[in-house]
């Protein structure tokens, strides 16, 4: 069960997704006691916000490879975990030739046996976090409130693990779906829950991997695609970020620019990029075959409704307009706001506290503490997409273990707990492990992509 009041801990997660779940493993493993960390978010379960984008989206495997799993040491991989739950080889060469790619339904299983076995639910706090104050004591801690100024818990250490923002439309799509009910209805984001009608034609507007997963779900309802992007085909690579950011040395590399440098790099790398699909690649050449997939360069600029439900204008900057485009219904691939403006707790701090901000992101420290607000002894962490300008990957799960991790290190070192000894830990991460392996096993075996 859930906790139902107040209490003082040493440890405290804003959120209450992956993020949350590796601080809470993190904190375990290392010997943090149940009652030292504290989960603040209104989800029973650390997965229900991406199984439900993952549903939404069609998804089946991850981006990721086998490092991206939620067990609270490194080993063993997810490829290696995977082998040993289907006593099969394959997941183990596929990961040394970087071809092995978890399913969503394997890697949720996990998170739901490490969830359950550390008790994750049972140090929650159902609650919102409206508003955080800094004490400075002694000793320096932070004080919670809900979002009805109501106290909720103080906590030495604060980690804000938010998630992403609204998500994101073109401006020509928002205003249309602010203006018209009717067009509403038929204007979506690949990430919202959707389907497809056999015989409609549906705009596609992005070339990532969501975009991707919607050409492949609307061909496989037998519905025609127009794939809209704003440029040429982008460039294929498997990862959000290029794989050496992924890594310790490239990760170092990179906070050792300045913030503005950060960001003018994270502009080039972070374009909308194409992993190799084996599988999308067979049905969108046989959708191409059949008349049913074309793709097109330029930008919607205008929205009507239409004889087949909506008419789109796309101009192009790049050559002569293609002009109007009957369609039946147009999927909006272009992910999330950015801006960490967008999430109501980040904006109230930044507006009380003076955080310095550019562009819509905080200027974090090289530590993805927030400036101003956090110490040595009583951190202020930020995790997931708002410090990607510090981690790279920072919302993907390699990048949430990544900050995690260091986070709570800091807090061990700030605030020592009775330290788990090495067998413990061993014993621990033995036990998670054969558990999730069970787990995997009940699962039906993912189909690989690649």
């Amino acid at each position: 069960m859930p906790l139902r009041q107040p209490r003082d801990s040493t440890i405290a997660v804003v959120g209450a997704g992956f993020g949350p779940l590796f601080v809470y493993a993190t904190a375990a493993y290392l010997g943090f006691a149940p009652e030292e960390v504290t989960i603040y978010g209104p989800s029973p379960s650390p997965v229900g916000t991406y199984q439900q984008f993952a549903y939404n989206l069609g998804q089946t495997v991850l981006r990721s490879e086998s490092e991206s799993h939620f067990l609270p040491a490194d080993w063993p991989t997810f490829a290696q975990l995977d082998a040993w739950s289907r006593k099969s080889p394959a997941p183990l060469y596929r990961s040394v030739t970087r071809k092995y790619n978890p399913g969503v339904p394997e890697i949720l299983s996990e998170a739901g046996v490490v969830a359950r076995r550390l008790n994750w639910d049972g140090s929650r706090v159902p609650r919102r976090v409206g508003w955080l104050q800094r004490d400075d004591g002694p000793p320096a801690h932070f004080v919670l409130y809900d979002e009805d100024a109501k106290l909720i818990g103080r906590a030495k250490h604060v980690m804000l693990a938010l998630g992403h923002g609204p998500l994101q439309f073109p401006p020509a799509l928002a205003r249309a779906k602010a203006d018209d009910p009717e067009i509403d209805e038929r204007i979506v984001q690949a990430y919202a829950p959707k389907a497809y009608h056999p015989a409609g034609r549906y705009i596609v507007i992005g070339s990532g991997i969501a975009s991707i997963n919607e050409w492949a779900n609307a061909l496989d309802a037998g519905a025609k695609v127009v794939a809209l992007r704003r440029s040429e085909a982008p460039d294929e690579q498997d990862l959000n970020v290029p794989r050496c950011l992924f890594e310790a040395l490239g990760i170092d590399v990179f906070q050792g620019l300045s913030f503005d440098e950060r960001v003018a790099f994270l502009g080039k790398v972070l374009r909308g990029t194409s992993p190799k699909r084996r599988s999308w690649q067979e049905r969108v050449e046989h959708g191409r075959a059949e008349g049913r997939f074309e793709e097109v360069i330029g930008e919607i600029d205008q929205v009507e409704r239409g004889p087949a439900g909506l008419r789109v204008h796309i101009m192009s900057r790049k050559g002569e307009d293609p002009g109007w485009v009957d369609v039946t219904g147009v999927v909006a691939g272009t992910g999330f706001v950015k801006s960490a403006l967008a999430l109501p707790l980040l904006r109230r701090l930044v507006e009380f506290y003076d955080i310095p901000v550019a562009d819509g992101r905080i200027k974090l420290k090289v530590n993805c503490g927030v400036p101003g607000l956090d110490r040595p002894d009583s951190r202020l962490c930020m995790m997931g997409l708002t410090a990607n300008s510090v981690i790279p990957h920072g919302d993907t799960i390699a990048g949430l273990k990544y900050i995690g991790r260091r986070f709570v290190g800091d807090c061990y070192r700030a605030d020592p707990p009775k330290p788990r000894r090495f067998p413990g830990r061993l014993s621990m991460q033995i036990s998670l492990a054969h558990d999730s392996a069970k787990a995997i096993r009940r699962v039906r075996r993912t189909e690989q992509l690649a």
